[in-house]
């Protein structure tokens, strides 16, 4: 794997990320590549404070103050797209020229990508939950705020700019957040086919 990558990039991107546990690796997003988040956030945030923010907020068992897609059009001309794709093939040790792994795009539906932002307030949770896909994640676009994800083998307090990728179907949740801060995530979902 490591000879094919080396072929397209001279950079080993992945050279920091570490398994956390035997399922959930952990990888620092390089500052170029977290630098196009704040397009996506503040596109979601846009979209959070207008009057209409419930035609495309996304319903879930969660207790999230506000969840919605990241906008197609920024996310596909991103380095983020190819980055989620890349983290996907070291996950598993894929050849990328096998192509397989997918992010999936839910046509004729306004959740877009399964790739999307979340806002917490004081009060917000996230139950135990799975996720669809293959592999989920999040990225900590802020730090937790001593508002951790929780695993059945793990408690993690998310720093700005980290990644935990994991299988979809790890049952995980997130504490209420009892400060007076917005907590912001972005989550994932890739698919391997």
């Amino acid at each position: 794997y490591r000879k094919i990558r080396m072929e397209y990039s001279n950079i080993d991107l992945f050279k920091d990320s570490k398994f956390l546990t035997k399922a959930i690796l952990k990888h620092k997003l390089p500052t170029e590549i977290f630098k196009e988040l704040n397009a996506f956030v503040k596109k979601a945030d846009k979209k959070r404070k207008s009057k209409y923010n419930f035609l495309v907020q996304h319903n879930n068992h969660g207790k999230n103050s506000y969840q919605v897609s990241v906008d197609t059009s920024l996310f596909e001309s991103s380095l983020m797209f190819g980055y989620l794709i890349k983290l996907g093939e070291h996950y598993f040790g894929s050849n990328p020229i096998e192509r397989e792994i997918r992010v999936r795009k839910n046509t004729d539906h306004f959740d877009h990508y399964d790739f999307w932002v979340n806002f917490a307030h004081k009060n917000s949770k996230n139950s135990k939950h799975g996720h669809a896909g293959t592999l989920s994640g999040v990225i900590y676009y802020t730090d937790c705020f001593d508002c951790p994800t929780k695993f059945s083998d793990l408690t993690y307090y998310g720093k700005k700019s980290e990644v935990l990728i994991f299988p979809s179907n790890t049952i995980h949740e997130v504490e209420t957040l009892k400060e007076n801060k917005t907590r912001i995530t972005l989550a994932f979902n890739l698919y391997k086919i």
